[in-house]
């Protein structure tokens, strides 16, 4: 534990404390679905499948471990 209050670890928000299995927006097609390297408009994006949407084995926001110090929902 921290003397200072603004440096008590809290749960990520993100992923509710679990460090893992997170859903974030594909990267790939922005969430839309589609595939942004295709000719085709309606074409499947590839890394998400269409759903707009990925899984995370790694929380992004607190790199896995859980905790956060301050948990500002940005």
């Amino acid at each position: 534990m921290y003397d200072n209050e603004d440096q008590l670890m809290h749960p990520c928000s993100a992923c509710h404390g679990r460090g893992g299995d997170v859903d974030a927006t594909c990267p790939d097609c922005g969430g839309s679905g589609y595939d942004p390297h295709e000719d085709n408009p309606f074409a499947q994006c590839h890394e998400c499948y269409g759903e707009g949407v990925v899984t995370l084995d790694i929380c992004p926001k607190c790199g896995g471990s859980g905790e956060v110090e301050n948990d500002d929902d940005d």
